[in-house]
């Protein structure tokens, strides 16, 4: 009876193994869990934008919690999580999904997203991008993790459009060189 998002990535541990990660799709919150010898004490919930997703940890003290109603990601300082917050939101396309960090150190991080939306730079309409063969119905926004841009919503360095619809999870090869 209540409506609420799939979701594609809803737990992460940190890259020490100190702390979990996980969406609270309901509540729009992430949740932290400090990670024992066989328990779990939760420490913190930080607001996050609507409809949590996916969460994935870039590093001990950065998460990145995608928001799939608010149509964004919001980055979240986790370095103490009695004081954990928002400290960036990044605006991307419709319907985000999920998110992966790549490439060298993991500054690159990938959004999934719908190819229409109100933070697309795209200026074609909704009828035109459903009804025209050949334009692309998904993106993958990317961006440096490590220079989100100057602009209120950040800037990606680019957007990758793809020929499917409604993307859904990635994936990183283990050296962290390709994205799936």
């Amino acid at each position: 009876t209540l409506f609420e998002s799939g979701q594609v990535r809803p737990l992460a541990l940190s890259p020490d193994g100190a702390r979990l990660f996980a969406v609270n799709t309901p509540d729009n919150r992430l949740e932290i869990f400090d990670v024992g010898v066989g328990t779990l004490a939760h420490v913190a919930s930080v607001p996050v934008g609507l409809e949590p997703v996916a969460v994935a940890a870039r590093t001990n003290g950065e998460v990145w919690v995608v928001n799939h109603l608010s149509d964004s990601v919001s980055v979240v300082d986790v370095t103490a999580p009695a004081t954990a917050r928002v400290v960036r939101t990044l605006l991307v396309g419709d319907e985000p999904r999920d998110v992966v960090f790549a490439g060298p150190g993991g500054a690159r991080a990938f959004v999934t997203t719908a190819h229409r939306g109100q933070n697309t730079p795209f200026h074609s309409t909704i009828e035109t991008i459903l009804s025209t063969e050949g334009i692309g119905r998904a993106d993958v926004w990317v961006f440096d993790a490590t220079a989100l841009g100057a602009t209120l919503g950040g800037t990606p360095l680019t957007i990758v459009t793809l020929f499917g619809d409604t993307p859904r999870a990635l994936t990183v090869s283990p050296d962290g060189s390709t994205v799936y």
